[in-house]
């Protein structure tokens, strides 16, 4: 058997021994049905109050780094302080391929490179980011650049008197960063200038009241908001596939984000897209991408759309479009009140991210 074929043999092996765990395939089924199989019901997310749509982000971008032919997403996780974004990167830092960082220099950065080249670590989750701006500015600019190539071109040659690396392959790593409104406001510009902003997908979010007044109670109970998430994450990549008509949604919906967040030739924003949508597929145990990870998507891009900033009540939204105002506050009921889903319904509207037509609402994106 030739090199190649006894590859791509173990490529499906791989695939398929993931799906069998995940329970979407038996034993029985033959490797050419695996594709059509596996639709099952979306994995649920356990998250504290309104942080849904913050976790879930963060998880598409852990299992990015499994799918085929796709580089590992990065995010700019973008909150006020004491939103949890630094608890919510601890609970996700036990997963296989993740490392997680308070502070480090581009020296710590550069240490990393012979396990990120070995496939050790695929994702590096920066609980402060505010830590590193706080540096001198030629500093925060090394890291900056440094940051940059590990997550677009890749580290393939450092020469210095410290560091010596060399790769015959570009080496690549996803970046999740926790960062304060504040500090976003006032370096966007900059980081836009770099680059940064296109590179990693900005997230911004706020609590909604409900979810303070949550989190207030979950407090005086005693009870621990953060607890340790376990991805069933695969042990190789997999190959996930779309439909043309799949493509042309998600085409759409990348124009839009590539406009909101300065990205003038929209390849970065497209390829954002595409490995959202793809690993949102595997995260649901399937090998190709649907309508449900199209609307998740929608849903999600809401927090994409700087400046505004978006809050579970917005995503929760989304996800249940089409639907008339008061089918959207039954829906919602256990979660927020009346007036919280209509200011939500006013704010996408201005953000021309749904639209009003004889009475029901739909999505814009």
């Amino acid at each position: 058997m030739a090199y190649a074929q006894r590859l791509k043999l173990l490529e499906l092996v791989s695939q398929r021994a993931y799906l069998l765990r995940e329970g979407c395939i038996t034993r029985d089924t033959p490797l050419p049905e695996m594709r059509g199989c596996g639709l099952r019901k979306e994995r649920s997310v356990n998250a504290p109050p309104g942080l849904l749509p913050i976790a879930l982000s963060v998880e598409l971008a852990l299992y990015s780094a499994y799918v085929k032919d796709s580089r590992p997403l990065s995010l700019l996780i973008i909150a006020p302080v004491g939103s949890g974004k630094t608890e919510l990167l601890q609970s996700y830092s036990e997963n296989k391929g993740v490392v997680l960082y308070n502070d480090f220099t581009a020296y710590g950065l550069y240490t990393l490179l012979g396990q990120i080249q070995a496939g050790l670590v695929k994702h590096v989750l920066v609980a402060d980011l505010v830590r590193l701006t706080s540096r001198g500015p030629s500093v925060w600019r090394q890291i900056l650049t440094t940051l940059d190539a590990l997550i677009e071109e890749g580290v393939t040659r450092i020469d210095t008197f410290f560091v010596k690396f060399h790769s015959p392959t570009p080496v690549r790593a996803g970046i999740v960063a926790a960062l304060t409104t504040d500090e976003w406001r006032a370096r966007r510009k900059t980081w836009i200038r770099y680059g940064f902003l296109s590179r990693a997908i900005p997230i911004s979010y706020e609590l909604a009241p409900e979810d303070l007044l949550k989190g207030e109670e979950a407090i005086y109970e005693g009870k621990s908001l953060f607890q340790p998430v376990k991805l069933k994450l695969p042990e190789a990549q997999v190959e996930v596939g779309l439909s043309e008509h799949i493509k042309e949604q998600l085409k759409r919906l990348g124009r839009i984000i590539a406009a909101v967040n300065q990205d003038e030739t929209r390849f970065r924003s497209h390829k954002h897209v595409l490995a959202m949508a793809k690993a949102s597929a595997l995260r649901s145990g399937r090998m190709e991408v649907n309508e449900e990870d199209v609307n998740t998507l929608r849903a999600l891009s809401v927090l994409w759309l700087s400046p505004y900033s978006g809050d579970e009540p917005s995503f929760r939204i989304m996800l249940e479009l089409p639907k008339t105002s008061s089918q959207l506050i039954d829906a919602l009921s256990p979660f927020y009140s009346k007036a919280t889903v209509y200011r939500r319904l006013q704010k996408l509207s201005q953000l021309r991210a749904i639209k009003q037509e004889h009475g029901t609402w739909y999505s814009n994106l």
